[in-house]
């Protein structure tokens, strides 16, 4: 019977982690962000979003908040100013306890990364797929002249990008006053996530890369 139950255990876990893998490799991750932009307010919105699951950081005048939700519904929410505002004495605690690290540490440990580092972010680029890429600009800046060279490259590279369905910029330029509005937006998704993270984690298991990584985080040196 215990035997058995077992089994049942070992089953059920190997067919969760068995889905999940399927679901990492099948379901994209969507990237997305809105920015709005005018005299009287400037406000964000960055959303991470994989099946369910979904993250989100709203950033404006008088907010800066981070929420978690599935299913459309909100689990958790977060006041990243209040954090910020926690975050410093424990950021000088943990500076006082790590090895000040030279600026050749930091290039050393960088070559050694950066082969490993460039597979991921092969991955990366092959994974992404940039759906939308639309900007609506109205810019004047104190100098006339300079607000005609900023819109004559805007131009320049909107018809130079015109073949890309996707992406989408317009600048008005006004000429009289300074001004600064508009808005953006983004959206791209990320196909097989489940192939970066193996990329991520081939590159981790390797000990000189784990070396590195704990020299320049100051939690250890090569070799130890």
């Amino acid at each position: 019977m215990a035997a058995t139950l077992l089994f049942v255990i070992l089953l059920a876990v190997a067919v969760i982690l068995l889905a999940l893998l399927l679901a990492l490799y099948l379901v994209p991750v969507t990237v997305s962000t809105v920015a709005d932009c005018s005299r009287e307010r400037a406000r964000a919105t960055a959303t991470v979003a994989w099946g369910i699951a979904e993250a989100r950081v709203r950033v404006g005048d008088d907010e800066q908040v981070l929420e978690i939700l599935l299913v459309g519904r909100r689990v958790m929410t977060r006041d990243l100013g209040e954090l910020a505002a926690a975050e410093p004495e424990e950021e000088k605690k943990e500076e006082e306890r790590k090895p000040v690290q030279s600026v050749r540490d930091y290039l050393d440990a960088a070559g050694d990364l950066w082969p490993h580092l460039w597979r991921i972010l092969e991955t990366v680029y092959r994974s992404l797929r940039l759906e939308t890429l639309r900007g609506d600009i109205i810019l004047g800046l104190e100098s006339p002249a300079d607000t005609g060279v900023v819109y004559g490259y805007c131009t320049a590279a909107r018809y130079a990008l015109w073949p890309a369905e996707a992406i989408d910029f317009v600048m008005t330029p006004v000429f009289d006053r300074e001004v600064f509005e508009g808005t953006f937006i983004l959206r791209l998704q990320i196909r097989r996530p489940l192939l970066i993270l193996i990329a991520v984690a081939r590159a981790l298991l390797k000990k000189p890369v784990r070396e590195r990584l704990r020299q320049v985080s100051g939690r250890g040196a090569p070799g130890a």
